[in-house]
């Protein structure tokens, strides 16, 4: 198993078991997202998911992405068992996705397009939390490669429209989680 997907896997049931505590009335709050319910965050997680098991199948992208029905931890738990399922193959990590962020991007092997997309999760894991108001810490370990994940991206990238905001200075001493999530522009 490689370090990405060991990090996938974990940054998944993090995002599962703060879906399992989210309350209905969440689905309509401000997220931390700018312009976002939870249900928009839990329909984005559930859309990066179908992405990586649509790569890790046919190494293109899905036609559509899933929207959240009535129940979507449902929704969720089929497509997270189907995602970690493509990815239990010999050489599935080893495969091509197509340009799964663009041509500008490029190509890349299903393992580090769940390095990036599980680093995606952790952040919307935390989203999701604060939204749903329960418990917002995230795995130490996860925060770590977190940030290096999103450090990777250039800077007009990573503050373009749609992305992060800008970056929040930290106040000093600031744990790791906080600093991960103001360098994401999100006040913690």
């Amino acid at each position: 198993m490689s370090v990405n997907l060991r990090n996938y896997i974990k940054s998944v049931y993090g995002f599962d078991h703060v879906l399992r505590l989210t309350p209905e009335k969440a689905l309509t709050r401000k997220s931390p997202c700018d312009g976002w319910t939870g249900k928009d965050v839990i329909e984005h997680a559930i859309g990066g998911v179908k992405m990586v098991q649509s790569f890790a199948t046919t190494g293109k992208g899905p036609k559509t992405l899933p929207k959240v029905g009535a129940d979507p931890l449902t929704a969720w738990s089929k497509l997270r068992d189907a995602a970690l399922e493509a990815l239990d193959h010999p050489g599935a990590l080893q495969a091509v996705a197509e340009d799964p962020f663009g041509p500008d991007f490029g190509p890349m092997s299903i393992d580090d397009l769940i390095g990036f997309m599980g680093a995606d999760l952790v952040v919307h894991t935390w989203d999701l939390a604060r939204t749903a108001k329960v418990d917002e810490r995230i795995d130490p370990g996860l925060i770590k490669v977190t940030l290096a994940a999103w450090k990777t991206l250039p800077e007009e990238a990573l503050r373009s429209p749609g992305m992060c905001g800008p970056a929040i200075k930290p106040e000093k001493g600031a744990s790791p989680q906080t600093r991960m999530l103001n360098f994401l522009g999100r006040a913690a």
